[in-house]
């Protein structure tokens, strides 16, 4: 049976869905759509060593505006109908967008389209977005009279927003709590009381995952507790329109300990060395970056938003903490340094919250049973 993913960036397969593929590709006949650039020869011997065959198309530039898309979807359509898979998978909500299109018209497939995270897109009121909401309503209404198609989402504040913008209806939706963590990859750290107190952010440099927050309540806590370690780790790209300024990361340089963009595969190591994992993010799919955290037995200090929440049993294994709120977010980080014994018994209460509800074996069936 063919089954098909289509992800806008390899990287992206990598870092939150190999292990779902790999598993996959042991039981079915798998095709991964994805823009090759950048892959190294040592990935492509790994993914065929997966039974993973890859077809190259490259990712839609938000340079070519319009014209991109058109060239995007012309391109994707060509490679579907060769390749004609039986399931198809389309990754994020944009690519959904273009599933929806081809489906109505492609016909004779199955389509999934997973949401990984709605942010902004159903309540900004730019033009653009304002114009997009209202074309991918179109299409996914197009999709009421057909039975073949199902909108999957990974928490339950995306999809009643979903619904309640008309985006589909109820019973062609499910909920599937992420991509899995590999607790293997993932091991649960043992911690004790003597070692360094080390406060983790790890994303994207932007404003929409909370890093002035962070930042501005690190600064207050240094001066209290001199001897913690606050370490930020994630992408800084001036070139993105939501990151933050040139003079914010300098004075970020200044005061935090900056490790960079840290490796995927170096991920678990960062991890291990730290003591509580912070994500004072505006909004997410779900974050699994904090999943995977947790999976490594550390306590969580999460806003709580859609996505996010899901990933706390409040108070058990960590804090959910009110957006934008320095004050909130610098007493629930206070409360954690203080209390060694809360801090440690948090984190093993993570370890087995997410190894119980975000295990790789929990998502990965639940994936399978949809293509059975």
């Amino acid at each position: 049976m063919k089954v098909c993913f289509v992800v806008n960036k390899l990287s992206f397969f990598l870092s939150h869905r190999l292990d779902l593929g790999k598993e996959i590709a042991s039981i079915h006949d798998f095709t991964l759509i994805t823009d090759l650039g950048g892959v190294t020869n040592q990935e492509k011997k790994m993914l065929a060593s997966n039974n993973i065959q890859v077809i190259h198309l490259k990712k839609r530039s938000r340079s070519e505006g319009w014209r991109g898309w058109f060239r995007y979807l012309y391109s994707l359509k060509i490679i579907i109908q060769q390749s004609s898979p039986r399931y198809i998978f389309y990754v994020t909500l944009e690519l959904s967008m273009f599933g929806a299109l081809l489906h109505n018209f492609v016909g004779g497939k199955k389509s999934f389209f997973l949401i990984t995270g709605l942010g902004h897109h159903l309540i900004s009121n730019n033009f653009k977005m304002v114009l997009r909401r209202i074309i991918q309503r179109i299409l996914n209404q197009m999709l009421y009279i057909k039975k073949d198609h199902l909108f999957i989402f990974q928490n339950q504040d995306d999809r009643k927003l979903f619904i309640q913008k008309n985006m589909s209806y109820r019973k062609k939706t499910q909920i599937i709590r992420g991509n899995g963590v590999n607790s293997d990859i993932f091991k649960f750290v043992n911690r004790k009381k003597d070692d360094p107190l080390i406060i983790l952010f790890a994303a994207r440099l932007v404003t929409s995952k909370g890093i002035r927050e962070f930042i501005s309540a690190s600064k207050v806590l240094a001066k209290k507790y001199p001897e913690v370690i606050f370490k930020v780790a994630g992408q800084y790209n001036p070139k993105d329109t939501e990151s933050i300024s040139k003079k914010f990361f300098d004075e970020l340089c200044e005061t935090i300990d900056y490790v960079g963009d840290i490796e995927y595969s170096k991920m678990p190591t960062t991890l291990a060395e730290a003591s509580v994992f912070i994500l004072p993010s505006y909004g997410e799919g779900l974050p699994k970056v904090a999943l995977e955290a947790g999976s490594t037995g550390l306590p969580l200090i999460l806003t709580n938003v859609a996505g996010c929440r899901d990933c706390i049993d409040n108070h058990k294994n960590g804090f959910l903490v009110e957006t934008k709120d320095v004050d909130d977010l610098v007493k629930k980080i206070e409360i954690l340094i203080m209390d060694i014994d809360l801090r440690l018994s948090q984190g093993i209460n993570s370890r087995n919250y997410i190894s119980k509800y975000f295990s790789n074996e929990v998502i990965h069936s639940s994936y399978i049973d949809l293509i059975k």
